[in-house]
């Protein structure tokens, strides 16, 4: 990696990390934990880096930890919880530089990318167990010049959630939500059956992960932020009408921005929001009222991406805790695991085979709001490349968001900014890019 790649800090000094321990040769497919005690002589310790360590879904992964422990195979995992996302990948990029790195680590959909550029990850195409299997537009996302670099685990969605009981206080029915239009339309009718909210539709910031949810709604629009070579378009017309859509629905006093929309809809300060299937469970669990899901509106067209977290090893540390960290990888996506993962927390279950188990199709049949989520998959794409892949691209989106939606600034005006600044800090990726691909 150049000089300049490494100033701009992508990856603070991970490449010569990385660069210090040599990328193992990937096993066979067919391994287990068996397989490596009988090769090795010796227990298996290694360590997981995860954001889930309360709530709902910390519960959840603490139980697939302890499951994996207790088949006594002789590899024990320890869990090491981060506040989020980002904070794993900042301790990651620390670790890299001291060597205090873990076997395993959860990233996500606009992290793991970085950690690719500096081989600090491994390639795992030939250590996949029944790659098939897979939900392919998760398992796609991954996935670099012919490499496989995570496995999904927690997988997500944006979902539109409503208040059931005021849309049907309102004479209103779910469809209002079927058109952006249509939903701005019905805004003024759910104020008045709430008088008491603070908006009809509440938008998040750029720490809520505003970029994200408002990328459908881009697409829906006709809009994009980029295309897959990184030439960006939020500065075109349809990235441009989405923003002014949004700051008039904001400007009529219908809709509002808030720092935390999901607690802000659970105590009914809100009639709905986008947000992770992956906060189903929590919400539907705290929410004091009938929860109602919904496709994204759709207006010129449907949008909606993916989005969420995978299971990434590290290529720096030895052969035998890379196939010790893949055998709990597999573990907990296996179909039954993937079944009870989506089931406890509203991610996406990543098995085909756990969509089309009975356990799973009777959970759907009685949770309608998982239906939905489900349904909603296969329409779905992967994300524009000026979020994911570009250095603080969410993050630089989403204060442009901020400033359309909280400081009521035209969306053009703000655009312009926007593309002048990813222009500039997409150049060490195209670099970096080059370098490493050719």
């Amino acid at each position: 990696m150049n000089k300049n790649f490494s100033r701009r800090s992508l990856i603070r000094g991970a490449a010569g990390a990385a660069a210090g321990a040599a990328i193992i040769g990937a096993p066979s497919r067919t391994f287990g934990a068996a397989s490596l005690l009988q090769d090795s002589g010796s227990d298996v310790e290694i360590t997981l880096w995860t954001s889930f360590g309360s709530g709902v879904n910390g519960d959840a992964q603490a139980k697939l930890v302890e499951d994996y422990n207790a088949q006594g195979t002789g590899v024990k995992v320890t869990a090491q919880t981060y506040e989020n996302y980002e904070a794993i990948a900042q301790a990651l990029i620390t670790g890299l530089q001291t060597g205090d790195i873990p076997d395993i680590a959860l990233l996500s959909d606009v992290w793991w990318f970085r950690f690719y550029l500096s081989n600090s990850i491994l390639d795992l195409t030939d250590m996949v167990d029944t790659p098939d299997d897979y939900v392919q537009s998760l398992y796609a996302d991954y996935q670099r010049n012919g490499g496989q670099y995570a496995v999904p685990f927690a997988r997500s969605t944006p979902l539109f959630y409503f208040n059931r009981e005021i849309v049907e206080k309102a004479g209103l029915d779910e469809s209002v939500f079927g058109k952006w239009s249509d939903f701005v339309e019905a805004a003024p009718a759910l104020l008045e059956a709430a008088p008491d909210m603070l908006g009809a539709f509440g938008f998040g910031n750029a720490a809520s992960y505003g970029a994200w949810v408002l990328q459908g709604p881009v697409w829906a629009f006709d809009g994009h932020y980029s295309d897959p070579d990184f030439n960006i378009l939020v500065a075109e017309e349809g990235c441009v009408n989405t923003g002014e859509f949004m700051r008039t629905f904001v400007e009529s006093g219908n809709a509002t921005a808030v720092t935390d929309p999901s607690t802000d809809f659970q105590t009914g300060g809100l009639g709905a929001i986008m947000q992770s299937t992956g906060s189903l469970g929590s919400i539907t669990a705290t929410a004091d009222f009938e929860v109602g899901t919904a496709f994204l509106p759709e207006e010129l067209q449907f949008g909606c991406c993916t989005g969420g977290t995978g299971m990434s090893i590290m290529s720096g540390v030895s052969e035998e805790n890379q196939k010790a960290a893949m055998d709990f990888a597999t573990f907990c996506t296996n179909t039954e695991n993937a079944t009870y993962w989506a089931q406890t927390t509203g991610y996406m279950p990543v098995r085909t085979s756990a969509i089309e188990s009975d356990d799973f199709q009777a959970f759907l049949a009685d949770h309608p709001n998982n239906k939905v989520a489900i349904e909603q998959l296969p329409k779905t794409s992967p994300q524009d490349s000026a979020r994911v892949f570009i250095p603080n691209g969410d993050q630089i989106l989403g204060r442009g968001w901020e400033q359309i939606l909280v400081n009521n600034r035209p969306s053009q005006e703000v655009w312009d900014e926007v593309k002048q600044t990813l222009d500039e800090e997409k150049e060490p990726v195209l670099e970096a890019l080059k370098a490493l691909e050719g």
